[in-house]
């Protein structure tokens, strides 16, 4: 059975390292993570592009990108009173030629899709947001700010739902704190033109690709595939000696 563990350094490797999230305007934005609640938010340039991100899956085997909470982080969560009113998401943007839109969500998908110029706003909120968050990152690559910012994840513009424009919520609360209960990912494929409807694109490498925050506050984006065929006749011969040594042992 393939496995593969990667490290946020070897997709830095992959992506493209920078001061400020590429929000899509040219194609292909990065990763970038948000967190909110009534008062403030906190954002995070995860480094890594969306065509970075599809070749690491397409190589296929188990996945683990991580992110450990920084000291922004770690500073904008003391000063939250009520974690559980807390809200995030993972989202990637390209807002050139035929849009594609990487989102968290939560099972199931929805349907039917949104059409392609619904998503074509959708891209262009996101972003005007990301500009808004690059001004505020001001060379670093997480920054926390007030609801006073532009720079605020929870803007109706953004939040769960990018001002509206997607007909499922992309966030998920502090609950979402490990695989099995963690958020879907997604890519939203829409047309450079027309009003026909977008196709909603679940990740899976062997199995789910699911986005979640640890006990630790560490941002996990990962994938445990369905063990092969050759593992399964491994694991069923294991379970047989094991049975027949047992009976050895009864027998003696």
């Amino acid at each position: 059975m393939k496995f593969k563990l990667i490290a946020l350094a070897a997709m830095l490797a992959a992506g493209s390292a920078n001061a400020a999230i590429d929000a899509g305007a040219n194609g292909n934005g990065e990763l970038f993570f948000s967190i909110w609640d009534g008062n403030s938010s906190y954002s995070r340039d995860l480094n890594v592009t969306i065509d970075a991100f599809q070749t690491t899956l397409a190589v296929g085997g188990a996945i683990d990108l991580s992110w450990t909470a920084d000291a922004n982080f770690t500073s904008f969560l003391a000063g939250v009173t009520d974690t559980s009113a807390l809200k995030w998401n993972v989202v990637a943007n390209d807002n050139y030629g035929d849009r594609r839109l990487l989102t968290t969500y939560t099972l199931p998908e929805k349907s039917p899709t949104k059409a392609n110029d619904v998503i074509r706003s959708a891209t262009l909120s996101v972003q005007s947001y990301v500009v808004n968050v690059n001004s505020a990152l001001a060379g670093a690559d997480s920054v926390a700010v007030t609801s006073a910012s532009a720079a605020w994840a929870g803007k109706s513009s953004f939040k769960d739902t990018v001002g509206g424009f997607l007909n499922f919520s992309n966030a998920g609360t502090l609950a979402n704190n490990s695989y099995a209960n963690g958020l879907g990912f997604m890519r939203i494929d829409a047309k450079s033109g027309g009003i026909l409807n977008s196709f909603y694109n679940e990740y899976l490498d062997g199995t789910a690709v699911n986005v979640y925050l640890d006990a630790s506050n560490a941002l996990h984006i990962a994938a445990a595939p369905v063990p092969e065929a050759d593992t399964y006749a491994l694991m069923l011969a294991g379970l047989g000696l094991v049975g027949f040594m047992a009976r050895r042992r009864l027998a003696v």
